[in-house]
């Protein structure tokens, strides 16, 4: 899989509310209960394993449960990855090319593809408070199966019952942040925005 899909997927489904009383992990499980759509903005950073930054992206996303998406990077360069629930594309514009896979097949690999399903969180995850910082609550999440994990460890900061970055480590030690905006919750999200069609003259890789 991409990396930069990898990377990505972790955003699905992560935002809810609950009264302030209510643990961090309440609130995430009442979102996973309760939200069915979101839309928002993101910005992405990936650091390196002894800290310095290695790149920054920025961008829109739209989510729809069960695993529907549509994520735009806008910036520093424009990259689509669009899924219906069954197929997913993945849009190069710099490259001229699309690849289509089964969705089905990303499950195992992206977290994400986990968290706007219907399995809830604490089957595929050990969840664990992890206290509070930066103005925000912390959930610690880490995968029960980690031979087939992307990520051996991922932080989620929520703050009026929303979640609002997330950090992922993977199994080479890079750190990636994620940080998200203007979020809408259960926006109604027309179904043409989860299905791609190719442009003219754009190579189209079928891995279905």
């Amino acid at each position: 899989m991409p990396r930069i899909l990898r990377l990505l997927l972790l955003s699905y489904g992560l935002f809810g509310w609950m009264p302030a009383h209510a643990d961090a992990i309440a609130k995430l499980e009442h979102f996973f209960q309760q939200t069915h759509s979101l839309k928002g903005q993101f910005e992405q950073r990936v650091y390196e394993t002894k800290g310095p930054l290695l790149r920054t992206t920025s961008g829109t996303f739209e989510l729809a449960r069960p695993n529907q998406f549509n994520w735009a990077y806008l910036k520093p360069r424009e990259q689509l990855i669009v899924s219906n629930g069954k197929k997913m594309w993945i849009y190069d514009k710099d490259l001229a090319q699309v690849t289509v896979t089964p969705v089905a097949k990303q499950l195992g690999q992206a977290p994400i593809m986990l968290l706007g399903g219907g399995t809830p969180l604490s089957e595929s995850f050990k969840l664990s408070d992890d206290g509070s910082r930066d103005n925000l609550s912390w959930v610690e999440l880490i995968p029960k199966q980690q031979h087939n994990a992307q990520f051996n460890r991922i932080l989620l900061g929520l703050s009026g019952g929303l979640v609002r970055q997330m950090i992922l480590y993977d199994q080479f030690g890079h750190r990636t942040v994620i940080n998200l905006s203007a979020l809408q919750l259960d926006p109604n999200l027309p179904t043409s925005d989860f299905n791609f069609t190719a442009p003219p003259g754009v190579d189209v890789v079928d891995g279905m």
